[in-house]
């Protein structure tokens, strides 16, 4: 089974994330931020990343935008988990790469399906 890393700097999120990726066979890391997300990547083989757009010290879009850059993230495909609805939003987080979009509060069924799609 694979990797999953979880990037919100709400702790709640993250637990019920984890709770769900241990419940569907993935080892589960968690970030409180970006930059902390960016540090966890470089220690561990990732398959699959979850994370919220707001966080404190880096957002999760600018975490994108730095996983993209480096030829050997650039294809772990990346779930955005957020309140945000702005179409703009959504727009520049596929215009960077990311695969799907998935509104909070946390939707454990659609959480599984998304781990399903993406997850080779």
């Amino acid at each position: 089974m694979g990797k999953i890393l979880i990037v919100d700097d709400s702790s709640l999120i993250r637990s019920v994330a984890s709770s769900a990726a241990s419940e569907a066979g993935h080892e589960p890391i968690t970030a409180e931020n970006g930059q902390e997300g960016l540090e966890l990547l470089a220690l561990h083989k990732i398959d699959l990343i979850f994370s919220d757009v707001n966080m404190p010290i880096m957002g999760g879009l600018e975490m994108v935008e730095n996983i993209k850059q480096d030829a050997q993230y650039k294809y772990i495909p990346i779930i955005m988990l957020t309140t945000e609805s702005n179409p703009a939003l959504k727009a520049k987080g596929q215009a960077l790469g990311v695969r799907a979009w998935m509104l909070k509060p946390f939707n454990k069924k659609k959480f599984f399906m998304a781990v399903k799609k993406l997850m080779v």
